[in-house]
C-alpha cells in the first residue's frame, strides 16, 4: 500500500496521495510554498496550515494515526519519527 509522497521544488511542494487520495479527493497536488503558514508538531501528529483553499493538513509517520494522512516521504526520505516528519516538512519550507 502506498501512502503520501511528498516533494519540494523552488517555490512549489508537489503532494501525490496515492491509497490517501481516497480521504481528501485528491489524487495529487502541487501548492506553492508560500501559502504554508504553519507547521505544528502536536503529541500525536504534524498539523500544515495553509493560506489557500486547502487550510489544514493532519499528517504522521505511522499507518495507525485517527484522521491523518500516512506519510511515505518527504524529498525521497522516509520519515523516522514524528519529529523527523515535522523536521523535513519545515526544511522543505527552506
Amino acid at each position: 500500500m502506498a501512502n503520501t509522497v511528498i516533494t519540494s521544488t523552488t517555490n512549489a511542494i508537489k503532494v501525490v496521495f496515492n491509497d490517501d487520495s481516497s480521504l481528501v479527493g485528491i489524487a495529487k497536488g502541487t501548492w506553492a510554498k508560500k501559502t504554508v503558514t504553519a507547521v505544528k508538531l502536536e503529541a500525536n501528529t504534524v498539523s500544515v496550515e495553509t493560506a489557500d483553499s486547502v487550510g489544514h493538513w493532519t499528517i504522521s509517520h505511522q499507518a495507525n494515526t485517527y484522521n491523518a494522512l500516512v506519510i511515505d516521504s518527504v524529498d525521497g526520505v522516509a520519515p523516522s519519527s514524528l519529529s523527523d516528519l515535522y523536521d523535513k516538512i519545515v526544511a522543505l519550507l527552506g
